[in-house]
């Protein structure tokens, strides 16, 4: 047969069985110690059963058998590194009740650690020990290269783990009240990070009045560094500023875009699209729910349901601006007050931000806040700043919900 056309052999056999076969033919395994093995196998099978359930029962009994075999092959593969000639020393040397024993210490150890990337996570939702050592070693009888993937990534767990409360730690949250919010670390890492790009003086975790700034800081900043952070690494366990490092990457890879294609609003409002996206202090729902509230009422008495449309919240903020009592439709006059308060003061950018964040209804606070920055605001200032009465009346008359008819030129 060709070289190119060969089959190789998979040993698809339990490692307990492999061992004991080759020892049996190398002879380090001799007639006395398999009478010993057979004597503590047929003990090994009675404790298991007992354990598990009863040894009274024939399928209990044939189900222990399995657990044995699963138990000893874990420990010998594990303490021989896969090699089978020291898997045959060990054969010899320990018992299978010592064997087995093993096998079980490590899975109790693997169940120990945490299947999800999750802060204080409930007991509630983890199987018993009982249970999981019953799965492993019967109804899916766990190999060796099972348990080092399955480990391995419980390992992962407790790493993101670990580097998150040390993260929150250096914000100033204390590990109880991390652990009460049952968060996953991805979402506290990505609102750290968020945090740490853009405050000088970093601390806690933010509500969502707080997330409104932070993201509308995010976009405009042109950069991606965290220099607080990178302080901080400067000390941290080589695990922990290796991990973080990684989530820096990630965090300007996959999270900052987001940010600045998507308003905060919807990432907020949008749940089921960005859930775990970001963590939210549960006071902020408290919160959130009554600012909506007032906000509304306040808005719908000034905006008298129209809102959502661009002319209307171009003429309150104007108004709010220039300091009159702003109202959903321009009349002349107010118009005119516009103009004539613009030209001896200008705008008064502090009242617009407070109007922003106290009367605006948090769905239209970042949107509106744009609008003023980056479009009304600047533009306004052009128009409003001249002599010609008509190219400024028909200015306002276009850009807001006006009652008066646009004057021809």
């Amino acid at each position: 047969m060709s070289a190119d056309r060969a089959l190789t052999t998979v040993d698809t056999r339990p490692y307990f069985e492999r061992v004991l076969c080759h020892a049996l033919q190398t002879g380090v395994v001799d007639n006395a110690r398999l009478d010993a093995l057979r004597r503590e196998g047929a003990k090994g099978i009675v404790q298991l059963a007992t354990y598990f359930g009863t040894p009274n029962l024939r399928p209990e009994l044939e189900a222990a058998r399995t657990r044995l075999v699963t138990l000893v092959s874990l420990a010998l593969e594990a303490e021989s590194g896969g090699k089978i000639d020291v898997a045959d020393q060990l054969l010899r040397d320990k018992t299978l009740l010592a064997l087995s024993k093993s096998g079980a210490d490590r899975l109790r150890k693997l169940h120990a650690l945490p299947t999800e990337r999750l802060l204080g996570a409930p007991e509630i939702f983890r199987e018993s020990e009982k249970d999981f050592l019953a799965k492993c070693t019967a109804e899916s009888p766990i190999t060796y290269a099972r348990y080092l993937a399955e480990h391995a990534s419980r390992e992962r767990n407790r790493h993101y783990i670990d580097a998150t409360y040390w993260l929150l730690a250096k914000l100033g949250v204390e590990k109880d009240d991390a652990d009460e919010w049952h968060v996953f670390c991805e979402s506290t890492i990505n609102s750290a990070l968020l945090i740490l790009l853009t405050e000088r003086k970093p601390a806690g975790l933010f509500s969502v009045d707080r997330f409104m700034k932070l993201h509308e800081a995010a976009r405009k900043k042109r950069g991606a560094d965290f220099p607080t952070l990178e302080a901080w690494l400067e000390e941290a366990p080589p695990g922990v500023s290796k991990l973080l490092r990684r989530e820096m990457e990630r965090f300007v890879a996959e999270v900052l875009p987001v940010i600045r294609e998507i308003s905060a609003t919807e990432i907020y409002r949008n749940q089921d699209r960005f859930s775990g996206l970001f963590f939210f202090d549960t006071s902020s729902v408290t919160e959130i729910t009554h600012h909506d509230k007032a906000c509304a009422e306040a808005w719908t008495r000034i905006t008298g349901n129209q809102g959502e449309h661009t002319d209307v919240q171009c003429g309150v903020l104007l108004m709010v601006a220039t300091g009159l009592e702003p109202t959903r439709s321009l009349l002349k006059r107010d118009a005119t007050l516009i103009w004539e308060h613009f030209r001896e003061t200008g705008f008064d950018e502090d009242a617009v931000a407070r109007f922003i964040e106290t009367v605006v209804p948090f769905e239209y606070q970042s949107d509106v806040r744009r609008l003023w920055e980056d479009d009304l605001g600047p533009e306004a200032a052009l128009q409003l700043d001249s002599d010609d009465t008509t190219l400024v009346m028909n200015y306002l008359q276009e850009t807001c919900r006006a009652s008066w008819k646009k004057k021809p030129r």
